[in-house]
């Protein structure tokens, strides 16, 4: 089952150690666009990352906060996103459906909503959940091509997916 994220606080400015984390990580890369460095997933590579990415439920709340606030660009949403990989499933099927709600409302783009879709880190070994495929089925359509939904959702993603990180 889902966990209820509704809870995190809507409308709090993300002021954490995530935020620090993010906004300094994004200003000691010159504030270049995630689509522009060599790996976009470097933030994983950093301690602080790592630390972050190992205890990710501590941080959900401030991840979905920095996600629906407009004072954080679409590059430090791309990372924030992918420190909460590691998510338990009920909780990442949580952060599914609020960000489902914030694309919605267009706090972040589609390039953001496609690592969240997308299955890596917890979420790839649940492919098969049908709480997950409902998630991903109401969502993938508008973010992946269908030749890639199809592979996903028939398991075979699963088994091609390269097991040395995401």
């Amino acid at each position: 089952m889902p966990v209820d994220l509704s809870s995190c606080a809507n409308n709090a400015a993300a002021q954490g150690p995530l935020s620090v984390f993010i906004r300094d990580y994004f200003d000691r890369n010159a504030r270049t666009d995630w689509r522009d460095m060599d790996d976009r997933f470097d933030v994983l590579s950093t301690p602080e990352g790592q630390k972050i990415a190992g205890r990710p439920q501590a941080y959900v709340c401030e991840a979905l906060q920095i996600l629906q606030s407009p004072a954080f660009s679409q590059s430090e949403k791309i990372f924030t996103t992918a420190l909460m990989f590691q998510l338990p499933i009920s909780q990442y099927m949580g952060f599914m459906d609020r960000s489902h709600q914030l694309y919605a409302k267009d706090s972040i783009d589609r390039e953001v909503m496609k690592l969240v879709v997308l299955p890596r880190g917890t979420a790839i070994n649940y492919w098969w959940l049908p709480a997950w495929r409902q998630r991903f089925t109401r969502d993938a359509p508008s973010v992946l091509d269908a030749n890639l939904i199809n592979h996903v959702l028939s398991g075979r993603y699963w088994f091609d997916y390269p097991g040395a990180g995401f």
